[in-house]
């Protein structure tokens, strides 16, 4: 038997009662709260205000791996307990670990662009385009955590050029509560963009597991990433290390990480777990994802989709209908690549599916989601999105939650996204998928 399987089994305890399992949606329409740094009142959760309360539980430890972190409250937080003894640590993505002061030049990316100029937009309060020693010092996260000397690691410090992506967005505090996002610490993935009043910030939830059967998996993957604290380990420097299950509260949660090495089966992978978990459907599934491009996931779709399992996919309108989304086989149909070729072992469904589509969001805002609801009993989230890039490249969570509640709250989630979606392929992208075999057909391409 593995070391990983002994692991598993070794982790499958029960935790004590006062353990839970609670989900937060920051666009929850039963909810509302005022957006404290642009002062609008709106529906949602505030995910800030979630970590914000948990930071001010800590006596002991806080570690933090997030993509991209541009809070300022809960930077200001976090120092507030460093001050007070805690041991707090901070793991980020090496493209966003800058301050205002040390940006790079990104014109040439419009994404990185206009994330920069929503950084300086926070920062720059008083508008003169400048930015003080007090702006900086209250508005600018990571400039805040450099001051205070709170430790931060990005994935070179492991001297590579870093994994795909540090992609991960959990929070371990204490050895006790564990919170897992599909959300970046930032005001357009919790609150919505600064420059936008009209945004309410990128489609995301949040778990909080109060259990330390949990957190103790999270520290172990902290720690592999944190290494000595001068040079870590990232990507596929760290220890493969297959699903771990735990039983919070009669709630089970399986909970793995990414990348895994292709030495590995794909079976053993994050989006095999995934997968293990689709196949289980007996009745549903519903997926709300910011990007879906894993053949393997939409081949097991499809089968339970052939058995008569009701399937609903809603995908990020950036990501819906390229020529690599498996939106496109759902909907029957395929498209050209670049190359004037199809994605490899592509296949479009022999029996389509009728409810896809992409969501309709306020200006500003994208669907970065990142779960699965099966049967109305089991929810797959995390920080990995449905595809190859995050099963074999980047720094991941998926966590695998049993529980009809969670479940319901997911269901509800995705419902409230269906009802204001574009369903089916848009007129635009089917005149481009005949542009394209026209034009490859002229280049002496056949398909």
């Amino acid at each position: 038997m593995k070391t990983w399987q002994l692991t598993l089994l070794s982790l499958f305890i029960t935790a004590p009662v006062w353990a839970t399992v609670k989900a937060y949606f920051n666009q929850n329409p039963q909810t509302s709260y005022t957006d404290p740094y642009r002062g609008i009142t709106r529906s949602g959760d505030n995910l800030e205000q979630i970590l914000l309360t948990e930071i001010s539980k800590a006596k002991k430890t806080i570690f933090v791996a997030v993509q991209e972190f541009r809070l300022p409250l809960v930077a200001k937080a976090l120092i507030e307990k460093k001050n007070q003894g805690v041991d707090v640590r901070v793991v980020l993505e090496h493209d966003y670990n800058f301050t205002v002061m040390t940006q790079r030049d990104e014109d040439d990316n419009e994404h990185e662009a206009s994330k920069l100029a929503d950084l300086k937009a926070l920062v720059d309060m008083n508008r003169d385009g400048k930015f003080s020693k007090d702006e900086l010092e209250t508005r600018d996260a990571v400039y805040m955590l450099q001051v205070a000397k709170i430790p931060v690691m990005d994935d070179t410090f492991d001297s590579s050029n870093g994994s795909g992506l540090m992609h991960h967005k959990f929070m371990v505090i204490d050895g006790k509560t564990t919170i897992v996002a599909s959300a970046n610490y930032t005001l357009s993935c919790v609150h919505g963009d600064i420059l936008a009043p009209g945004s309410r910030g990128n489609a995301n939830s949040m778990v909080v597991i109060q259990a330390a059967s949990a957190s103790v998996i999270f520290e172990e993957e902290f720690m592999q990433l944190w290494g000595n604290g001068k040079r870590g380990n990232f990507g596929h420097n760290k220890t493969y290390r297959g699903p771990q299950v735990v039983s919070v509260s009669g709630t089970k949660i399986t909970i793995q990480f990414s990348p895994t090495s292709q030495r590995y089966l794909w079976e053993e992978s994050v989006n095999g777990l995934i997968a293990s978990q689709l196949a289980k459907a007996q009745k549903s599934i519903k997926a709300a994802l910011f990007v879906y491009s894993d053949q393997h996931l939409s081949d097991v779709v499809e089968k339970r989709s052939n058995a008569g399992v009701s399937v609903g996919f809603l995908v990020e309108q950036k990501f819906a209908f390229r020529d690599y989304s498996e939106l496109l086989d759902m909907a029957g149909v395929e498209m050209l690549g670049p190359k004037c070729t199809f994605e490899p072992d592509n296949h479009p469904w022999k029996n389509p599916i009728k409810e896809f589509g992409v969501p309709t969001l306020a200006n500003g805002d994208v669907l970065h989601h990142k779960f699965g609801v099966i049967d109305n009993k089991i929810v797959v989230v995390g920080s990995q999105n449905w595809s190859d890039a995050a099963n074999y490249v980047n720094d991941e969570t998926l966590i695998v939650i049993e529980s009809a509640g969670i479940s319901e709250q997911y269901g509800q989630e995705y419902n409230r996204l269906l009802s204001k979606s574009r369903l089916g392929v848009p007129a635009t992208i089917k005149k481009e998928i005949t542009r394209l075999e026209t034009e490859c057909a002229g280049r002496g391409f056949y398909f």
